[in-house]
């Protein structure tokens, strides 16, 4: 028996954390159809060939892994805990194992506790917009930093997945401060503690070329998911763009990539079928992330970053921009 995600998904509820969709019942769907982006009116251009001189990888994590204030590139630290809503109990279930599995496979910290604190929530929904603005009104922290121009913006639901972070910066004292926009700092009061308004701002160590001895971490990651467009999507391939989009910040996905990712999936233009799990380059992506030294330059943790995803993509994966 076949049953969409919309369907498991019209019962959703409109608060962050609330109980999940009653179940459906059914096994995941076993045949892929159309992009729910396809649009009528297809323009055909000739594809380019990629420059010589330019290093696709390098593009990749410079345009879609986005620095802090401090030039750095964010992981979690705090063992991550998954929460997923809005779905049946098994489908929920499918999809959080595939976000730990992932996770586990590039060595980022787990908390496999049953009553663990979640810092990735994801919810689906019927009306995403109605829930980031509850979101907004009640938690707007979760949105991560971001200008007080630019709220209505940030706050503004226009894919069929989406997702927000909040980061943190830590010093050489080892004091943590939330990335805010705010007038006075935030102090990350750890994993399942509150923020405490504490005033002042982390400190690093200057004079040295490897670094300024600061790190950047995630604190948590908020996806979103529009029931009604990724209905007819497999959830293998929806929960795998999950687990990507949660374990690492991320930015300007709506233009198809040269690189071969998933990321692919939901994005628009891309002339061929875009992968349904998490490819190589991917996996190296986030192995590198997790691995690369915390308190390097961000330009020291991107080169080793690209150069983790070439090596470990495969022949072919990576394809003439569209």
């Amino acid at each position: 028996m076949r049953s969409s995600i919309l369907t498991a998904a019209a019962g959703a509820a409109l608060l962050l954390g609330a109980g999940s969709a009653a179940a459906n019942g059914g096994q995941p769907p076993t045949t892929r159809a159309a992009n729910p982006n396809d649009v009528s009116g297809v323009t055909v251009t000739a594809p380019q060939k990629p420059s010589p001189l330019v290093n696709l990888e390098s593009q990749f994590v410079r345009s879609h892994v986005p620095e802090n204030r401090a030039g750095q590139l964010a992981r979690f630290r705090d063992s991550i805990c998954v929460h997923v809503v809005g779905l049946p109990p098994a489908y929920d279930a499918f999809i959080a194992k595939a976000v730990v599995k992932l996770a586990a496979e590039v060595r980022a910290p787990l908390d496999r506790s049953p009553k663990c604190q979640p810092n990735v929530n994801v919810i689906f929904t019927p009306d995403p917009q109605a829930q980031l603005d509850d979101i907004t009104k009640r938690r707007e922290l979760l949105l991560g930093f971001h200008w007080a121009a630019q709220l209505k913006e940030t706050a503004t639901f226009s894919r069929p997945i989406q997702s927000w972070y909040l980061t943190r910066s830590v010093g050489t004292d080892g004091q943590s401060v939330l990335e805010l926009n705010h007038g006075s700092v935030f102090m990350d009061g750890g994993a399942g503690g509150g923020a405490i308004n504490i005033g002042g701002s982390v400190t690093g160590r200057a004079g040295s070329r490897l670094g300024a001895d600061m790190s950047s971490e995630l604190v948590h990651s908020l996806i979103l998911v529009d029931a009604g467009k990724v209905a007819n999507l497999k959830i293998g391939a929806v929960a795998d763009y999950i687990a990507l989009l949660a374990l690492s910040r991320w930015q300007g996905l709506e233009r198809c990539n040269s690189v071969h990712t998933i990321l692919n999936l939901m994005a628009d233009g891309c002339a061929e079928d875009p992968p349904e799990t998490v490819t190589a380059s991917d996996v190296g992506l986030l192995k590198a992330l997790y691995e690369v030294a915390p308190r390097e330059f961000g330009t020291q943790q991107r080169m080793a970053i690209a150069e983790r995803m070439t090596s470990e993509a495969k022949p072919g994966d990576s394809k003439a921009p569209r």
